[in-house]
This record gives structure tokens, C-alpha cells and sequence, in this order.
């Protein structure tokens, strides 16, 4: 991306929110000259997104603005570190930006691609988790190595599973499905209509790891890691670090659903009026996103030996909502998301099994048209809550929902100006004078981002006025004076 110093202090903004910097984000000081930096550019060179690495900005003093005073040098010594303490090298692009009076060096990371990965240093390959930079396991190693080709493991026979091990209920469900939908399978048997759509193995009677996984009367006798761990995280501090600690299993209808069942009991819920003058509750995130975020990574996580260790995890922290799957983006990049470009299956067979597949409440598991993330950012643009972050680090998919800033509960009360698009809340509540951005969010109930925007657009167009330089913290905002 082009960066300018209203990105960056956008950027600063939410680092000081977020209290780090993040996952595609790393901040040095710079002062005694630019660090080693020879993990950090081999974790984002491992990252199919890159990363940014910043230098000039304070992290232990709210993300300061401390500036550097030769700008060219580090530029070099970045380049240099990109060019000869990696392998293979890193692109790096630069900027020099000029703000607060001082000069800072945004270095944007390229990541490499998939036939290049892993990029080691000193003999080992690192990743980034949250805002560090951590050592690859062997296994994750061959996780990179194995996603040059496309994936096929979904495909492959599970030893010792057999038809019998299939779930009947769901099976006839299935067989039933596609019967209704293809002319060339609606007069075969049975056996043959499993064998033809990847259930069962073409050249053995054993069932394939896509077959059990979406059908199997017990998927984990066989493959314990296709199950799903979720967990209340606590505050800091807190006796109990997690809360509501789960290990769900079952074929793909079953952790769908139970995984939605413990979404729905672990997230607050407030109070409604609808149209009609009667009180609703009201989830503090739309449940259709949530569940297809859920589908997105029981159905495309990775199905290697090397993920034999790891499972889909859902975890509800006190500001967001994290569904983490094994493996990364196959065949799409994190950009095409949610676009007409972006539909892409990693695993072919499972994704077309689970298209004819229904969970215990009727519902389909997934579409099949590739068009759910699309249906996500709808459901989320409309709520009103923030676009979904997603972080694709190779190895690992992570999809994020910020939770509402405000505590919602059965009787939560209602912000001063609730109601109407987000420039008419701001307006509202700015009429009894002037207000902080973080009393502007409370007021009205807006997210981080919905008031960035507003506010953005409130000053393009001269109705408010801002008092203090942006990203400042003690920046207010009134209405504008009339001429």
C-alpha cells in the first residue's frame, strides 16, 4: 500500500487501542541505529502478505513519535539485512515521512511466494505470532513445503476406515442431495455415488479422509485433530486464565453446530426495540457471520500429516471474537476475500461433500458458490459492527471480530443517540458540545472504525470541526460554526 502520514498515524491510533503493535506490524525505536532485523524480515517473508516494520516510533511510550535523524542510513541498513541475512532475500519498499516535525522510515515487507517459502535465517524459518517473531517447528516447515503443490491430502484413504464407519443418517442425507441435483449419478448405487463423489477411496474400500471428516459416525477415532478446542479468554489478572473450556467433536454438521451453540452462550446480548414497539434480544455480532467464519475453517484448514497436531480454535477474548484454523490461503490471496475473484477450495473433495450436507437444525453447512465471505462483510456492514480482519500466516487462517467497545447485558442501557446512520449519531451527540472521539463511541454506540469514517467525512465536508492534531489524545470535535 501507499503510505502517507495519515496512515501512519491511523495506524498509530489503533496500535495505541490495540496496546502493541500487530501481527503484519513491527515498531523500533531506532534511536542507537536500526536492530537486528533478520527475524522480523524472515517472518514476514514467510507471511504471503509481508509486513511492516516502522522505525522512529516509541512502542514503551504509547507508540511516541520519536522520528530518526538519518532516515538514508537506515533505509540501507534495512536493505542490506533484506538483501544478505536472509534466504532467499525480501523486497523492501521505503517511505520517509515527515510528522509531528520529526522523520520516520516506513520499510513495507513483500511476502515471498508459496514455491520460495520457507525464507530462513541462520538456518532456521520464523513466523510472527501476535506482534513477535518466533522459530518454526519441523512441522511447520513441511506445512510450507508441502502447500508448493496444490493440496490433495483430503483425497487420500484413512487406514483401517471403512464404510461402516460412516454416520447412516448422514450418508442417506447425502446420497439423497446429490441424487436430486446430477443426472449421472441419480440411477447408481449407493457404493458407486460415494466412490464417484470422493467419499470412498476409487481403488479401495476404505473411506477418504474428506469422507470421514464430513461423515463419519466419529471422524476422531481415527484423526483426533479434526475437532475444535474453544475457550473464554479472562482478563488479565483474572483466577482463571480460561473459561468455558471445550473440546468438541463429531463429522462437520456436529462441530458446526456445537460450535455455535458455545458462541451463542459465551457472547453478550442486549436488548432491541423493533419496528413493531417490542423488545428483541440482540447478539453483539451477527450469528450468520459468525457461523460461516466457523464453516470457512472446518472446511478449508489443512488436512496434512504435518497438521496432525492441530485443530480449528475458537476463542472469545474481551475485545474480540478469533477462529483460528490450520494452513493458510490456497489460490487466493487475503485482498481477493469476499470478491468475485475470491473463491477457492483447498480442499476440492471435502468443500463438495459438505456443499450437499445439512446440520441437525436443516441448515446447509456451506453454500457452495464461494460467496460467503462477501455475505460476512455484508452481515457485519449492517449490524453495525467492524469488517472482519483476516491474518493468513502460511501455517495458520486466523479470522478476527471486534466486539462492541460498550458492555451490552439484558437490561444495557441505550447510548444518547442510537438510532440513524452513523454522521446523523455523531452530529446528535456533538449539538450539546464539543466531545472526545472515545466519548463520541460511547454516545452513540458506533465501532472504532464506523466514527474514524464518519468523522473523516463530518470534516471533508466542513459540518464539524477537529480541535487538536489527528491521532492526538486529547483531540476533540465540535460542530462547525455556521458563517
Amino acid at each position: 500500500m501507499s503510505w502517507d502520514a495519515p496512515a501512519v498515524l491511523a495506524l498509530i491510533e489503533k496500535m495505541r487501542a490495540h496496546r502493541g503493535d500487530f501481527t503484519g506490524v513491527e515498531v523500533k525505536r531506532g534511536a542507537g541505529g536500526v536492530p537486528d532485523l533478520a527475524a522480523t524480515l524472515c517472518a514476514f517473508g514467510n507471511m504471503p502478505d509481508g509486513g511492516v516494520v516502522i522505525v522512529g516510533l516509541d512502542e514503551r511510550a504509547g507508540f511516541a513519535i520519536t522520528g530518526v535523524k538519518d532516515p538514508a542510513a537506515v533505509e540501507h541498513a534495512i536493505a542490506s539485512q533484506a538483501r544478505q541475512a536472509v534466504t532467499p532475500p525480501v523486497a523492501v519498499t521505503f517511505e520517509t515521512l515527515a510528522i509531528a516535525g520529526k522523520q520516520i522510515v516506513v520499510a513495507e515487507v513483500q511476502g515471498l511466494s508459496a514455491h520460495q517459502r520457507p525464507c530462513k535465517t541462520g538456518g532456521r524459518a520464523y513466523l510472527r505470532q501476535a506482534d513477535g517473531d518466533y522459530a518454526m517447528s519441523a512441522a511447520e516447515e513441511q506445512q510450507l513445503l508441502a502447500v508448493r503443490d496444490r493440496p490433495r491430502y483430503d483425497a487420500g484413504p484413512v487406514e483401517r476406515a471403512a464404510i461402516g464407519n460412516l454416520d447412516p443418517h448422514l450418508v442417506n442425507g447425502f446420497v439423497s442431495a446429490v441424487r436430486a441435483t446430477s443426472r449421472r449419478l441419480r440411477d447408481v448405487d449407493d457404493e458407486t455415488l460415494l466412490r464417484r463423489r470422493g467419499v470412498l477411496d476409487a481403488d479401495s474400500d476404505r473411506v477418504t479422509l474428506a469422507g470421514l471428516y464430513a461423515l463419519g459416525e466419529y471422524p476422531q477415532q481415527f484423526a483426533p485433530s479434526l475437532s475444535v478446542t474453544a475457550a473464554v479468554v479472562t482478563e488479565p489478572g483474572s483466577a482463571d486464565r480460561l473459561v468455558d473450556l471445550v473440546h468438541l467433536d463429531g463429522p462437520v454438521p456436529d462441530l458446526l453446530d456445537a460450535s455455535m451453540e458455545w458462541v451463542r452462550r459465551n457472547l453478550r446480548t442486549g436488548v432491541r426495540v423493533g419496528v413493531d414497539g417490542h423488545n428483541y434480544d440482540h447478539p453483539e455480532l451477527p450469528l450468520g457471520a459468525v457461523r460461516e467464519l466457523i464453516a470457512n475453517a472446518l472446511v478449508h484448514r489443512d488436512l496434512g500429516p504435518h497438521t496432525q497436531t492441530k485443530r480449528v480454535e475458537i476463542r472469545v477474548l474481551p475485545d474480540r471474537l478469533v477462529i483460528t484454523s490450520p494452513g493458510g490461503l490456497w489460490g487466493v490471496s487475503r485482498e481477493q476475500l469476499g470478491t468475485a475473484a475470491g473463491k477457492s477450495a483447498v480442499n476440492e473433495h471435502l468443500y463438495g461433500i459438505c456443499a450437499y450436507l445439512s446440520t441437525s437444525q436443516g441448515a446447509r453447512v456451506i453454500e457452495g458458490e464461494g460467496g460467503g465471505i462477501g455475505e460476512v462483510q455484508r452481515a457485519l456492514h449492517e449490524w453495525p459492527a467492524d469488517p472482519p480482519i483476516f491474518i493468513d500466516q502460511a501455517v495458520t487462517f486466523t479470522a478476527v471480530l471486534m466486539r462492541p467497545r460498550a458492555e451490552l447485558g439484558p437490561q444495557a442501557p441505550a447510548p444518547h443517540a442510537q438510532s440513524g446512520d452513523p454522521q446523523t449519531r455523531i452530529l446528535t451527540v456533538l449539538a450539546a458540545g464539543a466531545l472526545d472521539r472515545n466519548s463520541i463511541i460511547e454516545r452513540t454506540g458506533l465501532t472504532r472504525s464506523q466514527t474514524r469514517y464518519a468523522l473523516e467525512k463530518l470534516i471533508a465536508t466542513d459540518r464539524l470541526a477537529m480541535h487538536g492534531g489527528l491521532g492526538a489524545r486529547n483531540t476533540t470535535y465540535s460542530l462547525a460554526e455556521e458563517d
